[in-house]
């Protein structure tokens, strides 16, 4: 999937970030407003990795990511 999609939805999105990444709260996922380094710095910072496997963990997060997840998240709040 396109960043860009993920980027769109990522207020729908932001507790499956967390759910992956469980060292990051909740407020600071927010605040990231779907910008992708700013999930790569805060990745490096908790979890004290480097930059190419939080990159390599970001693409496999992304290449598994759905626009269902958008959906799901739409109608379990309806």
């Amino acid at each position: 999937m396109r960043w860009d999609r993920i980027e769109q939805g990522w207020k729908h999105i932001t507790h499956r970030v967390c759910a992956r990444w469980d060292l990051l709260s909740e407020a600071e996922v927010r605040a990231m407003n779907g910008r992708r380094e700013a999930l790569a710095q805060a990745i490096i910072k908790h979890y004290k990795l480097p930059a190419d496997q939080v990159e390599w963990q970001i693409s496999t997060w992304q290449n598994s990511y759905s626009d269902y997840w958008l959906y799901e998240e739409h109608t379990s709040t309806a």
